[in-house]
């Protein structure tokens, strides 16, 4: 490593700086304070070891000490501070100056090979902290660069379509379908596309359509009178309204009931809405953004979705990829998610180990994005170093169930994909609905329409 050694008096400097280099490191010497932080000026040394009482006037070793702490990577070197000053207060001095660590003279060979033992290891550890947050640095400024589009992440071929769809769709004030898997991020696109569109400086609203009733929803989208129903207190404006002149985001469209469908289909048509309990139409000015991870034109065949609707909504649409898809973009993702949740966890962790991420990337993840970032969450939890290790992952990961349980034969066989949530949280229906992004109500109820029974479980009875 290397060493700035700052001691006056020079025949102590000398016996230092010969036991410094019969260790193998590069040493610097002063005999002032003045030409020593002329010395670390020129280059980073990763340890100092300082006199505190440094004669000929001029910069004390305690005014070096903060010099070097207040400049640009002055964190990053371990110093080491000499005094003949012991008592409580005057360490607590130099302690509050930046010091990591100090010698109060005299000062013997033996015990100052011992303390710079000590030194060492405390230099690789440093060394390995920050040489963690270049690497996350690197990283998020590459993500910056090449791998990001708003809060979209990844820089697979899919994505980079993605991204130039986005940009096109933008440009133009249609209606859009988003479709794909629960998981794989639909709300972040409808966002990407608002902040891409001339409606960027208006409002962005999003709701979820799965597990109301019809009356709830009918409020929440176009807005109630006064005693319109049982609750109806006062008069409410609707989503669409509150949207005004910017971009209205619709989840779960596959789970609206016709009635609701057939309220939406007017508002596309003649771009108003009524109130319910009124009869007087209001003009709105939204974009409506859809999204489903339903198969809608089978759905249309079923006979539970308007085809007239379908129409007016697929206008534009765009399909995510399921994460399982492009796993070149996991690590982008897991680095990502590490960075967000150690902020708000205060946690020193900047790496996950090659086998965490080698087990992360070959995951099928059933869940997609929304599953990984969860599991991300979760290892951050449990990591007590620096770096995510296997043991830190979610079971599931860690042991693997065959790929079968996890990838449905067809993708767009959701009562497959259900059952195999259902295997992986051993019949545990809240579990299995938050690994594939439902709400419960609308897990159950599909669980329902697709007649599942409790002898379909392969674990056990389904728990509540």
């Amino acid at each position: 490593m290397r060493v700035l050694l700052v001691e006056d008096h020079i025949d102590i400097r000398r016996l230092f700086e010969q036991v410094i280099d019969a260790r193998g490191h590069e040493v610097t010497a002063c005999g002032d304070g003045e030409s020593a932080w002329e010395a670390y000026s020129r280059r980073a040394f990763e340890l100092v070891l300082l006199d505190w009482e440094l004669r000929g006037g001029g910069m004390d070793g305690l005014q070096l000490c903060r010099a070097i702490r207040s400049s640009p990577g002055g964190d990053r070197c371990v110093i080491v501070m000499i005094t003949a000053h012991d008592s409580p207060d005057a360490l607590r001095t130099a302690l509050q100056a930046g010091v990591n660590d100090y010698l109060v003279k005299p000062v013997g060979v033996e015990f100052l090979k011992l303390r710079l033992t000590i030194a060492e290891q405390w230099v690789e550890s440093v060394r390995r902290r920050f040489a963690a947050e270049d690497q996350a640095q690197a990283l998020q400024s590459q993500l910056a660069d090449h791998g990001k589009f708003h809060d979209l992440i990844g820089r697979s071929p899919s994505m980079v379509v993605l991204y130039e769809e986005i940009q096109k769709i933008a440009a133009v004030d249609a209606t859009v379908l988003i479709e794909g898997e629960t998981g794989t991020g639909k709300e972040l696109v409808a966002r990407a596309i608002h902040l891409t569109s001339r409606r960027a400086p208006h409002t962005f609203l999003a709701v979820n359509c799965a597990g109301f009733t019809d009356s709830i929803l009918g409020s929440q989208l176009f807005g109630h009178k006064k005693g319109a129903f049982t609750g109806a207190i006062d008069n409410q404006e609707g989503v669409f309204e509150a949207a005004e002149g910017g971009t209205l985001f619709l989840d779960e469209i596959g789970d609206i009931s016709p009635a609701v469908q057939t309220s939406l289909l007017r508002v596309l048509q003649e771009r108003e809405v009524t109130r319910l309990g009124e009869s007087k139409p209001r003009k709105v000015d939204v974009r409506l953004v859809v999204a489903t991870h339903h198969n809608l034109a089978e759905d249309v065949e079923k006979g539970t979705f308007r085809r007239d609707l379908l129409y007016r909504i697929k206008v534009a649409r765009l399909h995510l990829t399921p994460l399982r898809d492009r796993p070149t973009d996991i690590p982008l993702l897991v680095h990502a998610f590490l960075g967000q949740f150690r902020s708000v966890m205060e946690k020193s962790v900047f790496q996950v180990s090659p086998e965490a991420l080698q087990l992360l990337t070959a995951y099928p993840w059933p869940g997609n994005v929304r599953e990984l970032k969860s599991a991300v969450e979760s290892a951050l939890i449990h990591c007590k170093g620096t770096v995510v290790q296997v043991g830190d992952l979610p079971p599931e990961i860690r042991h693997p169930e065959p790929k079968s349980t996890y990838v449905p034969l067809q993708r767009d066989d959701e009562r497959t994909r259900m059952l195999g949530a259902l295997q992986q949280t051993g019949g545990n229906r809240s579990e299995a609905a938050r690994l594939l992004g439902m709400s419960r109500r609308t897990f159950y109820r599909r669980l329902a329409e697709y007649d599942v029974a409790a002898s379909e479980d392969t674990a056990q009875d389904f728990r509540p």
